[in-house]
């Protein structure tokens, strides 16, 4: 059977001096956004080749595990894994608090949040930012839903998690599909952009609900059955297996054609390459698999925690490649021909992010988390104990 819900009791000095730690760091997140809208964006490192910086890094992979926390849930719901059941709750309300904490940070961003109300009124439904104001406010009223009908109404969990889950998906690939439909930006551009959001939210959605799980349970003293975190272990795996064959893929067809040599060997070789070769395919891919494959680590909850928090460095990693390196390398403004101008035009432009970026980021992390802290200690999101099902085992082990 499985376990009922409580709230934490949430009195130790530890759990406040958490709470005070992560609302220091959103506190300072929006001093950071004073700082920025009293003096401009000339106090960042970003400039007018590279208007997205570090907080839209933090931003986006905020909103890209966002996305995929709500895994757990949906593997419960929408394909009826009964031992992810217990942890419903959990996952939708961790969506919520992740993507709060992106769009806050997105939103502070934008120079001028004080004028968002004009985007309203003059929207644009061929651009992919205004079709994400939809998807992003829609996925949260379904958390919302999928939260409250796990606590009241169960007869309609089925229905609205699976509207749930078909909506992340779709939220992903619109998140994706803002830099890969841009045809202009040759590292953005790519069918596969949009598969590899979807795929690197499922692996650091997984990823996150492992280590917020098991740091929950452990400090809390609750009971979580090893068998229940190899479970999402496994799912893990095939999740990462799954990012790393779409970059093949990516990088099979890209090098097939001769058009897009040069900028597939600038990925490689370029002041951007120890990004994509340590940062994407060593944390999110390799060191992961690394570890869980190693028969000692990979069947510990420490690896599986080591793994797991590879993965969510790996997903910055991935958003900041793709970010960085898209905007630095030159526009082809006339194909064929050299270009060059005062504007360096035809040159990769560089970038120093500012410390007042990373505290904007950070912000953004403050808030998720202080979110989180307060959800578990004041509504029913957590389980007594989280335990397998009679008769459950494990299908195989690394």
């Amino acid at each position: 059977m499985l376990s009922q819900f409580s709230a934490i009791e949430g009195r130790s000095f530890g759990y406040w001096k958490l709470v005070i730690f992560l609302g220091v760091l959103a506190l300072m997140g929006l001093g950071a956004f004073v700082a920025v809208e009293i003096n401009g964006h000339g106090i960042t490192g970003m400039n007018n080749k590279i208007a997205w910086g570090i907080p839209h890094v933090f931003a986006i992979s905020l909103l890209v595990m966002a996305s995929g926390a709500l895994n757990v849930g949906s593997m419960s719901t929408v394909f009826a894994v009964k031992q992810f059941k217990q942890f419903g709750r959990f996952s939708a309300f961790l969506a919520i608090a992740l993507l709060i904490g992106g769009l806050a940070v997105l939103m502070l961003d934008l120079g001028r949040p004080d004028r968002l109300l004009l985007t309203v009124m003059h929207m644009n439904f061929r651009s992919m930012f205004t079709l994400n104001v939809f998807l992003y406010s829609g996925f949260i009223l379904l958390c919302f839903l999928y939260l409250w009908s796990m606590f009241e109404y169960q007869q309609f969990t089925k229905v609205i998690g699976s509207a749930a889950f078909l909506w992340r998906v779709i939220l992903t690939t619109g998140t994706g599909s803002i830099f890969g439909v841009i045809h202009a930006r040759e590292v953005f551009h790519s069918a596969i952009t949009a598969p590899t959001f979807v795929a690197i939210s499922l692996s650091s959605g997984t990823a996150i609900s492992i280590l917020l799980l098991v740091t929950t349970f452990k400090r809390t003293n609750r009971v979580l059955e090893d068998k229940v975190v190899f479970g999402l272990r496994n799912a893990f795996i095939f999740f990462t297996f799954l990012v790393a064959y779409l970059l093949v893929v990516e990088k099979f067809t890209r090098y097939y054609s001769p058009a897009f040599y040069d900028v597939q060997s600038w990925i490689l070789t370029g002041p951007y390459a120890w990004l994509y070769l340590f940062g994407v395919w060593g944390a999110t891919i390799i060191i992961p698999l690394a570890v869980l494959f190693n028969p000692k680590f990979g069947n510990s909850i420490g690896g599986v925690m080591v793994a797991s928090f590879s993965s969510i460095i790996g997903t910055f990693a991935f958003v900041a490649h793709l970010l960085l390196a898209g905007q630095s390398y030159p526009l082809k403004m006339f194909p064929g021909y050299e270009v060059s101008s005062a504007f360096l035009d035809g040159q990769v432009a560089t970038y120093t992010p500012a410390l007042i970026e990373f505290v904007l980021g950070f912000g953004g992390i403050g808030i998720a988390g202080v979110i989180y802290l307060l959800g578990i200690k004041f509504f029913r999101m957590i389980p007594n104990e989280a335990v397998a099902p009679e008769g459950y085992e494990l299908p195989w082990n690394p």
